[in-house]
């Protein structure tokens, strides 16, 4: 069948999405501890290529689900329909994502890939947008960096205070109770949203993983430093920061490299869709290691040196602020409305840098300049992506027949 040669295809490009994903969005868990000259490039690559699979692998399936479907209801259209919509989706966001990576500028993987699947969906079925969650989908854009440069700038200043009261001698209880809250709020999550534990065996469960988590942590911390002073505390805050928002980014964003592929997999290969999720996170979550590992140095360079000057504490706020946000989105909603919310990972990641930026040292704390020309990638991306697609769309429409 045709329709399985382009599916073959789509899963090729689907590799390639979540290669672009590795290479331009490995910036946003890692640029914090890099621009503050914490950890080099390759250490930071290599631990956001280990937590980004493991939150892609463990909680990807929340936002694949509003990915695949809930923008166009693709599972109301036919195989063939659906399939090519799903290959020029990636296609269109995979050219765009490359480009943008090619010159070193953070862009929205969630806006590229949305605005192809927006894209297709102009074509095929206008009728069938589901407009109220495209709506929430862009309002959540649009409060993502809004949210991280205030979270941001209130995180700075908490830290500062804390730090020049008590010199670093409160650090450990600190970091404990972080790296506990942390872990309770994933290992809950999986427990209860994945595993289907029932709500004590859940809270049982995430109390004690986060028990041995923390405290097996802090002893790796006394090994590695000896003492808890202020520029140790704040390095090793700056590595659990990178640690859970790699996390949160695999979580996210892994929907953008093969939520697109839930329904054509399910139709072809009759899996149930949590076991297609797993298997689609599995092939995305290498594609975003060998990303990462390759081209994300790119991105890196200019997140970490060029949008704002970086030293321990404000690394801490901004990496904190922005895995907070993107967590917040991943889990929150499941919660509420059934679904995760899928943000820009790369918003959030720069809105906090913007917001330290602005609470340490005001406007003149910000390069403008390169500010500018990312927020102008920022704006281009949807309507870029979407019209790739729709000519993509058209052009294969002309070469099959779809129905």
């Amino acid at each position: 069948m045709i329709e399985l040669l382009v599916y073959v295809i789509g899963i090729a490009l689907a590799f390639l999405i979540a290669w672009g994903l590795g290479a331009n969005d490995a910036a946003n868990p890692t640029e914090c501890a890099v621009g503050a000259g914490v950890i080099s490039i390759k250490k930071a690559i290599l631990i956001f290529s280990l937590f980004a699979a493991l939150g892609g692998i463990l909680l990807g399936p929340f936002v694949m689900k509003t990915v695949d479907r809930g923008i166009v209801p693709r599972e109301l259209l036919s195989l063939e329909m659906v399939t090519v919509g799903s290959f020029t989706a990636v296609a269109a966001a995979g050219i765009w994502i490359i480009f943008s990576t090619w010159l070193g500028m953070p862009i929205s993987t969630t806006h590229s890939i949305i605005g192809g699947i927006f894209g297709f969906g102009l074509i095929a079925a206008p009728t069938l947008i589901n407009w109220g969650n495209f709506s929430i989908v862009i309002i959540s854009l649009i409060v993502s960096p809004i949210l991280s440069i205030l979270l941001a700038g209130g995180l700075f200043f908490l830290l500062r205070f804390h730090l020049r009261k008590s010199g670093g001698k409160g650090s450990p209880k600190v970091i404990y109770l972080l790296i506990f809250i942390l872990s309770f709020a994933t290992s809950t999550t999986v427990f209860n949203k994945i595993l289907k534990w029932g709500v004590i065996d859940t809270l049982a469960g995430g109390i004690i993983a986060s028990l041995v988590l923390s405290s097996v942590s802090l002893l790796v911390f006394q090994k590695i430093y000896g003492k808890f002073g202020t520029t140790q505390s704040l390095s090793y805050l700056l590595i659990i920061a990178l640690c859970f928002s790699a996390f949160s980014f695999g979580a996210n964003d892994m929907a953008n490299a093969t939520g697109v592929f839930v329904t054509p997999t399910e139709k072809l290969a009759g899996t149930p869709t949590l076991d297609t999720m797993v298997l689609l996170s599995i092939i995305g979550a290498i594609g975003i290691t060998v990303g990462g590992l390759t081209w994300g140095y790119k991105v890196i360079t200019t997140s970490a040196f060029q949008i704002t000057r970086l030293d321990p504490l404000t690394g801490a706020a901004a990496e904190y602020s922005n895995a907070a946000t993107v967590f917040i989105f991943t889990t929150l909603p499941v919660f509420l409305i059934g679904f995760g919310m899928p943000i820009s990972t790369t918003h959030a990641s720069i809105g906090s840098l913007i917001g330290v930026g602005l609470a340490n040292r005001g406007l003149t704390g910000i390069d403008m300049k390169t500010t500018s020309k990312i927020f102008s990638f920022w704006i281009l991306t949807i309507p870029a992506v979407a019209l790739i697609s729709m000519t993509l769309f058209s052009l294969l429409s002309q070469v099959m027949v779809i129905k």
